[in-house]
């Protein structure tokens, strides 16, 4: 029995709560609507992967969100860490603006152990070490005014025991004595073209990418840097763990110069490799008022959801149930999107945005309960309590009734 049969309703009142019914259950499934859009738009968990190869020399275009992946993990030569390597990358940025991932190695212990980024028009690298009780320290140094546009550069991080140095062509630019790379922070799964596990997606042009066990001298660079500009005849892999000079021109392949090194590939489709799904609340936390936005509009995007889902859910509940069931169903349908999210490279999939999302649903649907926002300021002590709210104001027939009863 539904609930206006049970409060003995007329059928023009019947009629009324059906009427309502139908009007509140298009502005659920409305704002449901405009959720999902806002949330998972742009619907594509396979967008094509934007990369060509040029036409009139050795290299690929990254024309917009494209990526390149090793088919097997780089090894690093030898056995631990061993302080001295070098990475040569000839790149032509297609723009100075936005924050990217031009090259990183991914493993599963450490997905941040190594990051080339360009941070507008400046070179960012960083590094996470794991140490003891996997307590994990990210270390970074940063190259202002690295990169042009559409400036070809031929960029050289050559580190050992006493530091890294960073050149831009054959020019020494920056030392940093206190940032060391080992060979096995070169190791891993190469993925160029954005973050392994975020969406920062690079435009631009790679020619050439280079990898040795060894610091390379100044000398050394000066030499590679002619050779990569000039041509690639007699090139210099003493020392070379890979070396890629996009000489293909065609196909999904890069291959290695270097015979037991592994080959790039082109996947059809773009995506983020290593993309988490749910991020715990303690990875995603930041503390910056970035973070802090970003939880408040999730908080405020469902509080529209949860007041029309309470409102609706009203006409055939009690209050109280309303409430719950409209915080079941926002949190419900935040979840659904989470695991979206996770198959959509630009999206992100964390449990914060659940818990903010469920949040919003409860406050959206306590705001149709007046009496029960003022009860909770009260016990809150934000407000004063000014009279019982619960204690109904009698009708005049009520009071007449009262007055007979008191002269009997």
């Amino acid at each position: 029995m539904t609930r206006s049969l049970r409060l003995g309703l007329s059928v023009d009142e019947r009629l009324q709560v059906v009427r309502e019914k139908k009007r509140l259950g298009v502005l659920c499934a409305i704002a449901v609507i405009a959720l999902l859009i806002a949330t998972l738009w742009p619907f594509n968990p396979f967008p094509p992967n934007r990369i060509s190869w040029l036409p009139d020399a050795n290299g690929i275009r990254f024309g917009g969100p494209g990526l390149v992946v090793s088919k097997a993990a780089l090894k690093a030569e030898g056995t631990g860490p061993r302080k001295s390597c070098s990475l040569e990358l000839l790149l032509r940025p297609a723009s100075t603006e936005g924050a990217h991932i031009v090259l990183s190695f991914y493993t599963a212990d450490n997905p941040g152990q190594f990051w080339v980024g360009q941070w507008t028009d400046g070179l960012l690298v960083t590094h996470e070490i794991v140490h003891e009780q996997n307590k994990i320290k990210r270390m970074k140094f940063d190259v202002d005014h690295a990169f042009q546009e559409g400036q070809l550069l031929l960029l050289t991080i050559a580190s050992g025991p006493s530091g890294t140095i960073v050149y831009l062509n054959d020019r020494e630019a920056q030392v940093f004595s206190s940032f060391t790379i080992s060979q096995s922070e070169l190791s891993g799964q190469i993925v160029m073209g954005t973050s392994p596990v975020d969406y920062q997606p690079w435009s631009g042009e790679v020619h050439g990418l280079a990898i040795y066990s060894k610091k390379l001298t100044a000398a050394e660079v000066s030499r590679h840097y002619a050779k990569w500009i000039g041509g690639l005849d007699q090139v210099d892999l003493v020392g070379a763990i890979a070396r890629y000079d996009f000489q293909e021109r065609a196909g999904n392949e890069i291959r290695n110069a270097v015979a037991s090194g592994t080959s790039l590939e082109i996947p059809e489709y773009f995506g983020i490799p290593h993309k988490a799904l749910l991020t715990s609340p303690v990875k995603e936390f930041e503390a910056n008022w970035r973070y802090v936005i970003d939880v408040l509009l999730n908080i405020a995007g469902f509080i529209p959801l949860g007041f029309v889902l309470c409102v609706y859910l009203s006409l055939v509940r009690t209050p109280r149930n309303a409430i719950l069931f409209a915080a079941l169903a926002g949190g419900i349908l935040s979840f659904v999107v989470e695991v979206l999210q996770a198959y959509i490279p630009q999206r992100v999939s964390g449990t914060t945005d659940i818990i903010a999302n469920t949040l919003g649903t409860v406050l959206g649907a306590v705001l149709t309960r007046p009496r029960m926002v003022r009860r909770i300021l009260e016990r809150t002590k934000l407000i004063t309590t000014s009279g019982n709210l619960e204690t109904p104001i009698p009708h005049k027939t009520e009071s007449r009734c009262v007055v007979k009863s008191v002269h009997r």
